[in-house]
């Protein structure tokens, strides 16, 4: 990271903050809904998609606040990815209310 502050590095700051907010939106609407309708596959995609927000969010504050390296953030951000998404397939296809 050789330019800090570069545009590059604010473009891509106010994607990472793009996707926390549009993230949390989600999150909140399932969740809302969960609580609403009691709908057990409603939580676990809330659960995913709060799981996919975090990974998203955890790459950047890994390698810019925390110093990790970049392999190392992306990493982690991929594993918790994933397990996001196995939340959701998880709502789909095994929860049943």
């Amino acid at each position: 990271m050789s330019e800090p502050f570069s545009e590059l590095f604010w473009l891509v700051t106010a994607a990472k903050l793009a996707a926390l907010i549009l993230g949390a939106f989600i999150v909140h609407l399932a969740y809302k809904g969960y609580r609403r309708n009691r709908s057990k596959p409603l939580l676990y995609v809330a659960i995913g998609f709060a799981l996919i927000t975090s990974g998203t969010f955890a790459e950047g504050i890994l390698y810019v606040v925390l110093g990790s390296t970049l392999l190392a953030a992306i990493a982690a951000g991929t594993i918790v990815t994933l397990l996001g998404f196995a939340a959701i397939l998880y709502s789909i296809y095994a929860v049943r209310d």
